[in-house]
């Protein structure tokens, strides 16, 4: 038995592919999706936190899929200046 099995026992539907085909993401994986507005207000809150909590940031960007729009991973941007002194300051 795999999941698949347990997918089509419990749908009645016989599974697709595991990956999408898009952006070869786990169909398993609940992951947030730029599509939906709830999903979207947690995806910029993240955002928000991630700016707040570090101030050596400078910018963070969400990369999501360009078709299905599941979010794939977070970029962010590092201020070395800030990073560096921060630093300095922990020693």
């Amino acid at each position: 038995m795999d999941r698949d099995y347990f997918k089509e026992k419990k749908s009645g539907k016989k599974s697709k592919d595991r990956y999408t085909k898009c952006c070869n993401q786990d169909r398993d994986r609940k992951t947030l999706n730029k599509n939906k507005p709830d999903e979207w207000e947690l995806i910029e809150q993240y955002c928000e936190n991630h700016l707040s909590s570090y101030p050596s940031t400078k910018d963070i960007t969400p990369i999501c899929c360009k078709k299905c729009g599941r979010l794939i991973k977070y970029i962010s941007t590092i201020d070395p200046k800030l990073y560096n002194r921060r630093n300095k300051i922990d020693e």
